[in-house]
């Protein structure tokens, strides 16, 4: 199989490439989509997927979008998805967005940084879903 992006002008002529037609955010963006829709598009022989920084030049809009399809991938699919990230605020935010919501649920985040030593240290939390302890008046 070989994916093959094309642009047209709205007069019905081929234009450039997607390259000179799009921001680094938008190629970032549907090259991801792509991605993930091959991913669904054949049997899974793997129950996992990872991602290396899949937000670079993203805007926000676009990155809550991704957190939302991630969560399906995780919860609605049952794939176990790996994200490494290298901004601390994108870190939070996905561990809040992915956060588990149901029984069952989990979630393990490892923040990677380094001593004074200048040794890495892996820092790992783990999440468990707990269920609701406020009572309905």
């Amino acid at each position: 199989m070989e994916a093959v992006l094309e642009t047209f002008h709205r007069s019905g002529q081929s234009s450039g490439p997607p390259g000179a037609m799009l921001s680094q955010g938008n190629l970032n963006t549907s090259a991801l989509t792509l991605f993930l829709a091959l991913n669904l598009s054949v049997p899974s022989q793997l129950p996992w997927l990872v991602l290396d920084d899949p937000v670079q030049s993203m805007d926000d809009v676009h990155i809550a979008q991704f957190a939302a399809l991630l969560r399906t991938f995780s919860k609605g699919l049952g794939k176990q998805v790996v994200i490494a990230v290298h901004e601390r605020a994108l870190f939070e935010y996905l561990t809040l967005e992915l956060s588990p919501a149901f029984a069952g649920d989990s979630l393990i985040t490892v923040e990677i940084s380094r001593n004074f030593a200048g040794d890495a240290v892996a820092d790992p939390h783990f999440y468990a879903f707990e269920g609701d302890k406020a009572v309905a008046a």
